[in-house]
């Protein structure tokens, strides 16, 4: 999936959706079986083993933050709702 689609995306995702960030909310969404989706940023300092679809976003943190309109790094977003997204089809 390329930045472009990912970003038009993330930006549907985050305005209709529900999403988690962060590592350990990661680990609690899945746990729970909450997850669809898993994006990781390249600097992410663990890896995630799960069953649930993952995207290695290329760019670090702080890009993975600004996509998701967070002036913070993000090295992990949960989708738990797409909303009016269509990435889950993507992924696919």
């Amino acid at each position: 999936m390329n930045r472009d689609a990912l970003a038009k995306e993330m930006k549907k995702i985050m305005k209709t959706g529900k999403v988690y960030l962060g590592y350990r909310q990661a680990l609690k969404a899945i746990k729970k079986g909450e997850a669809k989706l898993i994006i990781v940023a390249s600097n992410a300092p663990e890896t995630i083993d799960t069953d649930v679809p993952v995207i290695k976003f290329e760019g670090d943190g702080f890009e993975l933050g600004a996509l998701c309109g967070k002036p913070f790094s993000v090295s992990v977003v949960t989708v738990v709702s797409e909303g009016e997204s269509n990435i889950l089809s993507m992924v696919k």
